[in-house]
């Protein structure tokens, strides 16, 4: 309100005054339906961790529900590696949808903090990591899981890639299985508390750089999506900042010619 007053007291710096008012608004509306989620607790949290499964780097999936649904909407923030390429960041409506959010990423040091809105406590990042750079031969992993909430349970899942060997990984997993010819490695951790680290020292040889499958597309409805196109939410991102000048151009524009009838109107009363 006191943007616009000030915009009706020097209609000269209208333009600019409107435009600061949208950035300030579109920085508050996230807050404004709660606050920042750095104090809430995720119920459960599923962790991926699958080294050469569609790339040549490691196949990284945060899925998890925040367990206080009635904090929702509201913005918040997950720890990811340096290197990590995201491939999805997105919320889960209560019917499996997925809506891919725009986020924004801050170096602190070790890790990258991202920050994303979240419309439902059910979240979702798909993302690469590149710790290893060896093409043939042993392979030696770090990963480390830095938390940035409270968790329930935490569960991981490592996953052998085909046509590896001596594989290998420290601490040493709570339960193996078979699953559609992948070797599965399962972790549980409950009452993780916000801030912790959990690293998984993975090791193993493997005569090729091939990644265990060649996935190109993905879906994204239904069950678990693995990844979907990079470009594909590039292009997204491109298409809300077309929409969103698009509507700052037509409110200045109204604007303008309101200012301007006003003008004509009282010069022609003088």
């Amino acid at each position: 309100m006191s943007c616009l007053l000030f915009a009706r007291k020097r209609p000269v710096q209208v333009i600019p005054i409107i435009g600061v008012c949208v950035f300030i608004l579109l920085a508050w509306l996230p807050t404004a339906y709660g606050l920042t989620g750095s104090d809430l607790t995720i119920g459960k949290m599923k962790i991926a961790i699958w080294p050469e499964y569609d790339d040549p780097g490691v196949l990284v999936i945060y899925d998890g529900r925040f367990a206080d649904s009635s904090r929702f909407p509201l913005k918040t923030s997950f720890f990811l590696p340096k290197d990590a390429v995201i491939s999805d960041a997105c919320s889960l409506s209560p019917k499996g949808q997925h809506f891919c959010q725009l986020y924004e990423t801050v170096n602190r040091g070790e890790f990258n903090e991202v920050t994303l809105f979240l419309p439902f406590p059910n979240f979702y990042l798909s993302f690469h990591s590149y710790p290893d750079e060896s093409k043939t031969g042993k392979r030696a992993i770090d990963y480390s899981i830095r938390t940035n909430h409270k968790i329930a349970t935490m569960e991981v899942d490592i996953q052998q890639p085909l046509r590896s060997t001596e594989f290998n990984i420290s601490p040493a997993g709570n339960e193996t299985s078979e699953m559609k010819g992948f070797n599965h490695f399962k972790y549980t951790f409950d009452h993780v508390a916000g801030g912790e680290n959990k690293l998984f020292r993975i090791a193993y040889n493997k005569k090729d750089h091939l990644p265990s499958v060649d996935i190109k597309y993905s879906r994204m409805s239904g069950g678990k999506v693995w990844g979907s196109p990079y470009d594909t939410q590039r292009q997204v991102k491109n298409i809300i900042y077309i929409i969103f000048l698009t509507g700052i151009t037509g409110l200045i524009a109204l604007l303008s010619g309101y200012l301007y009838l006003k003008r004509k109107k009282k010069n022609h009363e003088l």
